[in-house]
């Protein structure tokens, strides 16, 4: 499945657990079907322009492209935990142990990334 077909079923999940005013999506997600969800919803999308061959669709503007590199922030955040931080398989089992694991993990992460700010 591609994750465009997931992109409004993951919004109204989300948008019934927090509330938020930001929807920030990669180039794979701008459609218009996409973007007109998330504004009938009263939130604002900011979703990298895919050109598909047409150079004439305008770029972020300067507020968005800020929002928007939180995203990657969020998203390098993550594989460095997919990749570094947690373990490919656990062991153990019950709701405590799993978020002690998963909780750890993001713990080392912010002690890594304090590290590299004092040390460079």
């Amino acid at each position: 499945m591609h994750d465009i077909q997931l992109a409004i079923p993951l919004e109204k999940m989300t948008e019934s657990k927090v509330c938020f005013c930001y929807s920030l999506m990669d180039a794979a997600y701008d459609a218009t079907v996409i973007d007109s969800f998330i504004r009938s919803r009263e939130r604002v999308p900011i979703i990298d322009p895919n050109n598909r061959g047409d150079k004439s669709r305008p770029p972020l503007d300067s507020a968005k492209k800020e929002r928007y590199k939180m995203r990657t922030k969020v998203a390098r955040a993550n594989s460095i935990l997919k990749d570094w931080l947690l373990p490919v398989k656990l062991y153990v089992k019950g709701h405590t142990k799993v978020s002690f694991v998963l909780f750890s993990a993001v713990v080392c992460l912010a002690a890594l990334r304090t590290l590299q700010y004092f040390i460079l």
